[in-house]
């Protein structure tokens, strides 16, 4: 199954918008963004194809890489870059940060726990069997979350109990591809969930052709059986600097979108610019004449000025009051649909 044709311009314009978010975060640096941060730039394939497949009711769970996550499901970029600069305008009032953004309206969670994302998605699809309710649950986990000693647990159980849950593993560092033999005994991550009779399936995220259809399969699998799967998208690392926590854009700059439609002989990037999802998205939109070079550009700048007045709100914005600090603390069963 190809993308469908009314999908591929808002897939290019959630893409789109994630990338430049990420930017942003790298730009306003360790200063302004309280503590470590992760940017998700080149792994945006992933999430807009997982996320617009899903139903609001569907809950997700993510990582410490959340804010494209959150992006796709539709929490506003107001609402993300103030949780960046802790403001109480932010998802999660200013008191979670870049690595808890959170919307109970949105289904959503973010955990920076290394693995806690498939605990919480697992309960969560625990819950629709025991409620009788009819929505799907997802985790998002990184790659070397498979090392710890909660994800297979989950996975037996997942598999043991017939649970609605997705598992999408975003293998950010495979190519070329190694199956983590440092601290996984694999021929290939799919094993794993395997072994739990979790049907598993791998992708070459790069290509959003190619991870699309992959992921609505698995989706409308786990929908229909009410039974658990697990999708690995493997994706080279990001030629960026991440050392500590803090991304900096000095190695690749931002994104120049041109060269999705004029690509730039003797290129220092060029591998990693062929690899670039959102620059093969921009080539698939133009070949499916979906988009115009200047309708992206468009776009373009309308992502950047929403960006630039999020920011200026943020920075306008308060810092959370300490007499709140207690306030807002859920249990889980506040997420599901009533």
């Amino acid at each position: 199954m190809a993308i469908p044709r009314d999908q591929l311009r808002p897939l290019l314009e959630s893409m789109l918008l994630m990338r430049r978010v990420e930017e942003a975060a790298c730009e306003l640096g360790p200063k302004e963004v309280f503590g470590n941060y992760h940017v998700y730039i080149g792994q945006e394939a992933t999430g807009a194809s997982v996320i617009s497949l899903l139903r609001p009711e569907d809950p997700i769970f993510t990582t410490h890489r959340c804010h494209a996550h959150c992006l796709a499901r539709g929490i506003s970029v107001d609402q993300v870059i103030a949780e960046l600069l802790l403001r109480e305008t932010g998802a999660s009032k200013g008191k979670g940060g870049t690595q808890h953004i959170m919307s109970l309206e949105h289904r959503t969670v973010a955990t920076s726990i290394v693995g806690g994302s498939t605990i919480l998605a697992t309960g969560a699809a625990l819950a629709a069997q025991v409620t009788g309710g009819d929505w799907i649950a997802v985790a998002f986990l990184g790659d070397r979350s498979l090392a710890e000693g909660v994800v297979p647990e989950v996975f037996n159980l997942a598999g043991l109990w017939d649970l609605p849950v997705l598992y999408v593993c975003e293998n950010n560092n495979a190519t070329p591809y190694d199956p983590r033999r440092s601290n996984l005994s694999l021929s290939s991550l799919t094993d794993l969930p395997q072994t739990y009779g979790v049907t598993a399936a791998a992708v070459d995220a790069t290509d959003p052709t190619a991870v699309y259809p992959v992921a609505a399969e698995l989706v409308q699998r786990v929908r229909t059986e009410r039974r658990p799967a697990f999708l690995e998208a493997r994706t080279p690392p990001w030629p960026g600097r991440e050392g500590g926590g803090n991304p900096t854009l000095d190695v690749t700059g931002t994104t120049d979108l041109r060269l999705g439609w004029a690509p730039i002989a003797e290129d220092p990037l060029a591998s990693w610019h062929r690899a670039d999802p959102l620059l093969r998205m921009i080539e698939l939109a133009l070949a499916e004449k979906v988009a115009s070079q200047e309708d992206i550009l468009s776009m373009d700048r309308t992502i950047q000025d929403s960006i630039a007045r999020a920011t200026a709100a943020a920075r306008a914005a308060p810092f959370p009051a300490p007499a709140g600090v207690f306030a807002d603390i859920l249990a889980g069963g506040d997420l599901w649909p009533q």
